[in-house]
């Protein structure tokens, strides 16, 4: 066991830093909201109304996430009106829906605490494992040290676009991976993937985009920027469904450095991850840490932001979210210092 320390980013550290930041909850519903003349929203809206026979207020929530992801699992067709290309299609359409409502909720966050942050996780022995796409943690780290994503990424691209015998590739500009990535003092462990990890299913190969959020691009029709290659990049993202595929090299590394990285720590901070049941893959990875650890951790961390809250009736509800959330981490670690004072507080009183 070392000293280290890791701490484990949930959606609540991206919402305390960008308050218009959508929880994983509210994605499909912000994204037709904020996008409605987008063919792909109509065509998303369309299926909802097929799904539940033109009810007047359908619900609008992730279990479209869990039908699409159901049918192309079962690769067949959804019904005679949906086959199994259209369903492909409209998780496409989704998923790039989705990554716009990301650009649009996070184009001004709060910068300062993550940039103190990243400063912190470099005087003792650190590592990151983080739930969020966005690239609000890796752009502070890269201010203060270089990118590590635990295994090792092939390029490390810039924004700017050539042509090569026709395909869009992202420039390399002679810029190597030695200098940019693999080499940070702290890993930082996405393992539901990022916004900037471009992924060559040809090459089995990840390149990331540096400070900016690549996966647009890749939905656009980017091309590997390997020369030799004449393959498509595509995004790796694992999204919120139930049916979530970890089945990606690159991925399933990610993940193997996480349970490393969990076994061997002293202690463990989880800032505004509210370990839900429905993250089952998660709560494994905590438990099965916990099976090859020798000693329980010398202090397990929650840090939850209490909404403050004028009506006496969301008073209690908010009392009884915190309270459940609490148990849950007091089943699984025993004893844990539980916080409601939030991500900004506890940076803030970080030594400097």
């Amino acid at each position: 066991m070392t000293e280290k320390t890791v701490y484990f980013l949930g959606a609540g550290a991206t919402k305390a830093v960008a308050e218009n930041a959508p929880l994983n909850k509210d994605l499909v519903r912000k994204a037709l909201k904020d996008f409605p003349d987008e063919p792909a929203a109509k065509n998303i809206k369309a299926f909802i109304s097929r799904l539940f026979l033109k009810r007047k207020d359908p619900p609008i929530d992730n279990q479209i996430w869990n039908l699409l992801d159901y049918v192309i699992q079962q690769n067949r067709a959804a019904s005679p009106e949906y086959s199994l290309e259209k369903i492909r299609e409209l998780r496409e359409g989704l998923l790039g829906l989705v990554i716009r409502e990301f650009q649009k909720s996070l184009a001004n966050p709060e910068g300062a605490t993550y940039a103190k942050f990243a400063v912190a996780t470099q005087r003792s022995p650190s590592a990151i494992i983080s739930t969020n796409y966005d690239i609000l943690m890796d752009n502070a780290l890269a201010e203060v040290s270089s990118y590590d994503y635990g295994p090792k990424v092939r390029y490390a691209v810039s924004s700017e676009v050539v042509k090569v015998r026709g395909m869009k590739k992202p420039n390399k500009g002679g810029i190597v991976t030695e200098d940019n990535v693999n080499t940070g003092n702290v890993p930082l462990l996405k393992i539901h993937g990022s916004l900037n990890w471009l992924y060559c299913r040809k090459c089995d190969e990840v390149d990331v985009s540096i400070r900016t959020k690549g996966i647009k691009d890749a939905l656009t029709g980017l091309y590997c920027c390997d020369d030799r290659c004449t393959n498509k990049y595509e995004p790796l993202l694992i999204t919120p469904t139930m049916f979530k595929n970890y089945e990606n090299r690159f991925v399933e590394e990610v993940w193997q450095r996480a349970s490393e990285e969990l076994r061997d720590a002293k202690r463990v901070v989880f800032i505004g991850y509210a370990l839900k049941d429905e993250d089952y893959q998660i709560r494994c990875l905590l438990m099965n840490a916990l099976l090859n650890r020798e000693k329980s951790y010398a202090e397990v961390i929650v840090i939850e932001q209490e909404k403050e809250q004028e009506d006496e009736a969301d008073k209690k509800k908010e009392q009884t979210r915190l309270q459940e959330i609490e148990t849950k981490y007091r089943d699984l670690y025993g004893s844990v210092t539980f916080r409601k004072d939030g991500f900004k507080k506890f940076v803030d009183a970080l030594p400097t």
